[in-house]
């Protein structure tokens, strides 16, 4: 058995795996017109697994895929694998043995904790996407199109040797908050899925803490807790240092007086902690910087606005607060769709339009669907008894509503988005909601229609008679 510490290669939540290396002089040097009769793509490459279960603590390579067979291939051709992918998201180092796809135990082992954010050592299913060439035998090479480039395998990782705490039912946060008194620190709460949380208030200033098991609190052991991987460390995700004994401690540079959510999860040996609300507000170009509200789900707040393309830099696009004021706002982060504290205007790429923000307080980020459409449907439109029928509203960029005129018969109706019934609204006209508002009963008659989504259950529709 190979047991093994890898953790210096996984410090990083996020890493770069460098592609496979081989090099190939007839692919990238210049060809002269002879040689440009080279052979075709090769099509119906077929490769399959060699293991199906893999144990990276038995191995130290790991034998991946096979070739199997492809069309076109000529006389003393060879496979040269160029690239392999885990998931479809982190790509790996890869080496050609003859017809087998090579990866290293230890670097595969990196990228599964990349990848799933865990030092826990599990059986996992993986996919694997490969890409390959066929080098012919003067050494000019085809890319080999595949009928499926991927192969599956259920790959154990290698036992990180976690302390055994990590097992432990129970779990507290302990530092200046509560001046490190190991006997009575905060207690978080499990969310059910192997994580444990904490919101506490802190005010602005340095934040010195570390989190401890329920055996550490009993013993009043302070080298069994969970610590930073230097001593203060800021990032605000990552693993735990695998020495407990290490005396490091986590330093939190409180920008702002606030509630904060700290959370853990010990399996997976990892953390992470950021600004906590239990409102959010959007305020833009759109609303004239006022502040309309989100609601609230979980970690995450949905509302539905229209928000402009920027074409200033320096006044347009939106933020988000914490209260209808500006005493806590997020603007754009540093990553893609990423928020932060006081940050600057979030600025779209996409064209002006009308969409569903998501915003996720857990990882700081949000999301835009848009909406094209928005529908009337039902019994009272045009007197379809099978709800097939959509009659559009138009939205209307002064007052910020969808907006239509339409003959109705007497029935029932709800509005949708983009023609799909993944998203509607019925229920209380003054607070219509998509989870499972009902018909809204009309009249025959001819009326005008101006619909406000805004957030869930704060969503309105005004029907005036003509």
């Amino acid at each position: 058995m190979r047991k093994r510490y890898l953790y210096a290669g996984i410090i990083a939540t996020s890493m770069i795996l460098g592609s496979c290396s081989d090099d190939y002089t007839d692919w990238a040097a210049p060809q002269t017109w002879e040689q440009e009769a080279v052979q075709d793509s090769i099509s119906d490459g077929v490769i399959a697994p060699v293991d199906t279960l893999v144990a990276l603590d038995d191995v130290e390579n790991v034998r991946l895929a096979r070739f199997v067979s492809a069309k076109n291939i000529t006389d003393g051709s060879t496979i040269k694998y160029t690239k392999v992918t885990l998931n479809g998201d982190v790509e790996l180092d890869c080496e050609t043995d003859g017809d087998t796809l090579l990866v290293s135990a230890d670097k595969l082992q990196t990228a599964i904790q990349s990848y799933y954010n865990s030092l826990e050592s599990v059986a996992r299913d993986v996919t694997f996407d490969v890409s390959a060439v066929i080098v012919n035998a003067d050494g000019v090479a085809s890319p080999l199109a595949f009928t499926d480039n991927s192969v599956k395998v259920n790959v154990t990782s290698m036992d990180m040797n976690l302390p055994a705490f990590s097992n432990d039912e129970a779990f507290y946060y302990v530092g200046g908050y509560n001046s490190w008194n190991l006997a009575s620190p905060t207690l978080m709460e499990s969310n059910g899925d192997g994580t444990y949380s904490c919101i506490i208030e802190l005010a602005a200033g340095s934040e010195w803490f570390c989190f401890a098991p329920q055996s550490a609190v009993d013993a009043q052991d302070w080298n069994s807790l969970f610590r930073a991987q230097k001593n203060g460390d800021e990032a605000t995700s990552g693993f735990f240092n695998l020495d407990p004994t290490s005396g490091f401690s986590f330093c939190f540079d409180v920008q702002k007086d606030g509630k904060y959510k700290f959370t853990i999860n010990p399996k997976a040996w990892t953390y992470s902690y950021q600004s906590y609300t239990e409102t959010m507000f959007y305020a833009g170009d759109a609303n004239g910087w006022t502040f309309s509200p989100l609601a609230k789900s979980g970690d995450a707040f949905v509302g539905y606005y229209y928000i402009y393309q920027p074409d200033n830099a320096s006044t347009w696009g939106f933020k988000l607060t914490a209260a209808d004021n500006w005493d806590v706002s997020y603007g754009a982060g540093d990553g893609d769709a990423s928020i932060a504290l006081d940050g600057v205007n979030i600025q779209i790429t996409s064209p002006s339009g009308f969409y569903q923000l998501s915003v996720d307080m857990s990882t700081m980020t949000y999301s835009l669907s848009a909406i094209t459409h928005v529908s009337l449907i039902g019994s009272a439109v045009n007197g379809d008894s099978s709800w097939s029928t959509d009659y559009d509203l138009t939205f209307n960029t002064e007052t910020m509503a969808w907006e239509g005129t339409y003959t109705m018969t007497d029935g029932e109706f709800k509005l949708r988005a983009n023609h799909d019934w993944t998203l509607s609204w019925g229920g209380d006209l003054n607070a219509l909601t998509s989870q499972m508002g009902a018909n809204i009963s009309i009249a025959a008659g001819t009326y005008t229609f101006r619909f406000k989504p805004n957030c869930d259950g704060q969503g309105t529709l005004s029907i005036t008679a003509e």
